[in-house]
């Protein structure tokens, strides 16, 4: 994975999904706008100025990261429940030195283990956090470098 910066947000709160809704569809709640506000304003401080951002196409990722409202690319490889191995080619084949990927459990817990050389399964996201992993100059497996969630930067 030639990406050094590699940044994982986990969309805000949304909406519990009623019978019969589409799940790409939820909103975010009150606090989930809260949420992405607070992260947003983090991100702005300390993300590189030339992070390439893909979102998911749910409607609560796009909405999180539009408080963010920098140029972001909307990408169905993130959507809900996509197996972990598109988005490793993404990183694989990526040109950019850091990339922020917007979406969803259980994939960006399984992609934090991947990257971080942990056994087979996934990292427990908290909904609204951001997970900064680093490439060390000797290579993979990357390092965490910074975890923030909402509740941490008020």
């Amino acid at each position: 994975m030639p990406v050094k910066n590699l940044i994982l947000w986990r969309h805000a709160e949304a909406e519990v999904l009623m019978h019969g809704a589409s799940d790409l569809e939820r909103p975010l709640t009150a606090k989930g706008h809260k949420q992405a506000k607070q992260m947003s304003a983090w991100l702005k401080k300390y993300l590189p100025k030339q992070t390439y951002v893909l979102v998911s196409p749910a409607v609560r990722t796009r909405e999180t990261v539009d408080y963010w409202g920098e140029d972001w690319q909307e990408d169905t490889r993130l959507a809900p429940e996509r197996p972990l191995e598109p988005l490793l080619q993404i990183l694989a084949q990526s040109p950019f030195e850091s990339m922020m990927l917007v979406g969803h459990q259980p994939w960006i817990g399984e992609l934090v283990a991947h990257a971080l050389g942990l056994p087979e399964g996934q990292v427990s996201i908290k909904k609204g956090a951001v997970w900064w992993l680093r490439l060390p100059k000797s290579g993979p497996p990357y390092k965490l470098y910074s975890v923030q969630s909402p509740e941490l930067i008020k």
